[in-house]
């Protein structure tokens, strides 16, 4: 398609060498013969061919990201108008029941939906030991002592956090003793990614009856989402299974704060499936207002807004948003659930990925030989 495309737009042909596109929001980039190296900062995001699947999404043109061409390589301006048709043709469905005007369901519906716009509901607290701990962690005068003093006041924690340590997914064969350890050899940031994880199930426990199932069945989806998430930051270069783990756990949870919401409007307990649609059309916006009220960066706030964005086209580096994308329908397939859900193969995210460049079927395959670790991972979480 972007070859049809060139016909009729400019391409150039550039040097090897080190290479600053003019950034303009109307404007896309592609990679149409060649090879580039995409950096963040000074860190190598991604090597890119043109004739990886990947080299079919627009290079990330924005801060801080740079680039330098391996080749001389040929690049395409786009009019970012353009990508429309990319999106069209994957052609997005929506899910849900239908709603209509004079039905009463739908009256229930816009009620509390505009209830919930006015801000009509209350954002879950951060627990203050993780605000602590995340202070620390970002304080350069702490030690790795002082950030494992922190963590040692919740036994708990403590032992869940040096368990997902000492996993296969993160401890590489060569187990760590203490947390100290963990943090002088995972890194800050790493060691925030698992505490953060551990944290986090709190938020799914409730005292109420009528939620509990819904909760429970809501970390389950979760745990095996942050679990595949782990597994396929891992096999992708320039992302950290921690933060892939973290990703996965937090991706729905704006469905938390709508579910003890709907706790105070009884008739709407009474049609879960109202309920559900609910939960559907609103959780991704709560759900970045929650991460942000907690500080999360905007990459994590991404994740639970648009972690049900199938069709995304996003760029040709492959983000965390990319790998979430991809464990839930993964994870979708166990838990036989009737839903209507695009093949792993039809979504942008599944391109990006290293995985990508297999077969579906083998794609799928290599994950299913990871079960054991899978499945441990999801343990050390529940």
């Amino acid at each position: 398609m972007l070859e049809s495309i060139a016909e009729h737009c400019a391409s150039r042909r550039l040097p090897a060498g080190p290479w600053e596109p003019e950034c303009d929001p109307a404007w896309r980039w592609f990679l149409l013969d060649g090879e580039v190296e995409v950096y963040r900062g000074d860190q190598l995001r991604a090597r890119l061919t043109h004739e990886e699947p990947a080299a079919a999404f627009p290079l990330p043109c924005s801060e801080p990201y740079r680039f330098r061409l391996v080749t001389s390589s040929r690049v395409l301006r786009l009019p970012a108008r353009y990508l429309e048709l990319a999106k069209a043709r994957w052609g997005e469905k929506t899910s849900g029941i239908e709603l209509h005007e004079d039905d009463e369901e739908a009256t229930l519906y816009f009620r509390f939906r505009e209830e919930l716009q006015r801000g009509d509901f209350e954002l879950p607290a951060m627990p203050d030991l993780a605000v602590d701990i995340g202070r620390a962690l970002d304080d350069p005068r702490t030690v790795n002592d002082d950030i494992a003093r922190l963590v040692q006041l919740d036994p708990a924690l403590t032992a869940r956090v040096m368990r997902i340590v000492n996993s296969a997914a993160f401890a590489g064969g060569i187990p760590v003793s203490s947390l100290q350890q963990a943090v002088g050899r995972l890194g800050r940031q790493q060691v925030r990614n698992i505490v953060f994880s551990c944290i986090v199930k709190g938020l799914f426990h409730t005292s109420s009856s009528v939620l509990k199932a819904r909760l429970e069945k809501l970390w389950k989806h979760s745990c095996k989402v942050a679990a595949v998430s782990a597994l396929l930051a891992r096999f992708t270069p320039g992302l950290d299974a921690g933060r892939g783990l973290l990703a996965g756990l937090v991706h729905d949870i704006g469905a938390i704060p709508l579910l003890h919401a709907a706790q105070n409007v009884p008739e709407l307990l009474e049609r879960p499936a109202v309920l559900d649609r609910l939960v559907a059309d609103m959780k991704g916006e709560v759900g970045r207002l929650t991460l942000l009220h907690w500080h999360f960066d905007g990459e994590l706030a991404r994740v639970a807004q648009d972690a049900e964005h199938w069709y995304r086209l996003g760029s040709c580096v492959p983000d965390y948003l990319d790998i979430v994308l991809v464990a839930q329908l993964h994870a979708f397939v166990g838990e036989g659930l009737h839903l209507e859900l695009p093949r792993i193969d039809a979504i942008p995210a599944f391109h990006r990925l290293a995985l990508g460049r297999l077969s579906p079927r083998a794609s799928i395959a290599i994950l299913d030989e990871a079960a054991r670790e899978i499945a441990e991972i999801e343990g050390l979480l529940h």
